[in-house]
């Protein structure tokens, strides 16, 4: 007992380093040769679908987002639903698109989550395209287009071999309070991954939620009350052969919350449906696709587990106390120094200072607790996919 204590003491730990550190880094030298030639100018007909519920605080910027675009009018629709929304946002939807040819709006009286609006709005869309192949971008509410951002994400799709494209998302607003600052710097290191993962072997893993595009016939409706259905999305298109990538030109802006409490909500609650997808996918193991296999595991289902991980390694460490005094007194110090770093870091954001160190630990240790959480939630059964939006910085 005291060998498999050593052992998970030094490898789950060590698995989290790689899944941090040591992979990007990987992925960095990989995709170092590699670039994805995007051709000349390709101009594929384009539905943007957006579901909103409650977001009449930003919607009005976003629907003027989509209406600055610079891609060909006649060759852009919009679908545009209201989920069931009960404050100004169905009225600004209404006011905004009257004047708007190609925006097709659906006001819905009752809220049934936005994976079932979006696969509403897909079917639609393919109805009115007849069928034929166009290009999906999907995208929230709260996310503000760049005015080229269509342009960018249709271009690569001239190679018949990718199927998604990724944007990159950028801080609508750049603040220095709560949990701000470590959650950017999170976000721009899984950019780069991302990126890098598809320069590679076009296999980006996990789209960002808030704006990507994929071939019309690459659209697998997403199951009823599956929480996360950007990653079944986009996983899906990787099973299938075909190629992922993120394509840095393709900006858009969202607003990054800088409550430590609203943050943790939206981490547990992408953690469930992280582990519906990962109970749905890992029956699909194939050794025929390895390099995919390696990348999931790399990057996502390393960090899936990362709570679990550090669980084991505590029990362990308390375990391998009672026969070495210096691992019992490891265990003291660690323990006062993250309840030190919780402790100070509180102090100090409630007097308005902000110490990158002590936030980036506690920003870990929180959204990790989240991770857990969510893992417990999907245990426990998952009833619907409907939850409510992120408070935005007002």
């Amino acid at each position: 007992m005291v060998i498999i204590s050593s052992i998970f003491l030094v490898l789950l730990p060590a698995l989290m380093v790689y899944s941090y550190l040591i992979f990007p880094f990987i992925m960095k030298r990989l995709s170092k040769k590699r670039h994805v030639i995007l051709g000349n100018s390709f101009l594929p007909k384009v539905a943007v679908i957006m579901s909103a519920y409650q977001e009449e605080f930003i919607l009005r910027d976003k629907l003027n987002s989509l209406k600055e675009q610079n891609y060909p009018i006649d060759l852009l629709t919009f679908w545009i639903a209201s989920d069931g929304s009960v404050d100004r946002t169905n009225q600004i939807i209404q006011d905004e698109c009257k004047n708007m040819s190609n925006c097709h709006v659906f006001i819905y009286d009752k809220r049934r989550g936005k994976p079932t609006v979006i696969n509403d709005l897909v079917s639609k869309a393919k109805a009115f395209y007849n069928d034929t192949e166009f290009i999906i971008i999907l995208t929230d509410a709260n996310v503000i287009f760049k005015n080229d951002l269509v342009t960018f994400l249709a271009k690569p799709f001239i190679l018949p071999e990718i199927s998604l494209v990724d944007s990159k998302i950028e801080p609508l607003n750049k603040v220095s309070k709560g949990i701000s600052i470590p959650e950017n710097f999170y976000l721009s290191r899984e950019t780069l991954l991302k990126q890098n993962e598809g320069k590679w072997r076009g296999l980006s893993m996990g789209a960002s939620g808030g704006c990507y595009a994929i071939r019309s016939n690459d659209y697998v409706p997403v199951p009823k009350d599956f929480l996360v259905d950007d990653f079944f999305i986009s996983f899906h298109i990787l099973l299938k052969g075909k190629k992922a990538i993120l394509n840095p030109l393709a900006i858009c802006y969202e607003e990054v919350s800088s409550s430590i409490g609203t943050e943790f909500k939206r981490r547990r609650r992408i953690s469930a449906g992280n582990f519906q997808n990962l109970v749905y996918f890992l029956p699909l193991f194939s050794m025929k696709q390895l390099p995919l296999w390696f990348v999931f595991f790399s990057h996502k289902v390393i960090r899936w587990l990362g709570p679990v991980f550090v669980i084991i390694s505590f029990l362990s460490l308390f375990y391998l106390a009672f026969y070495q005094v210096i691992i019992y007194n490891a265990i003291i110090i660690l323990s006062l120094f993250l309840v030190a770093v919780l402790i100070f870091d509180k102090f100090f954001e409630n007097i308005n200072i902000h110490l990158p160190f002590l936030r980036g630990v506690r920003y870990f240790i929180i959204i990790n607790a989240a991770i857990l959480l969510g893992c417990f939630d999907f245990l426990k059964g998952i009833k619907n996919n409907v939850w409510e939006p992120t408070k935005r910085n007002q």
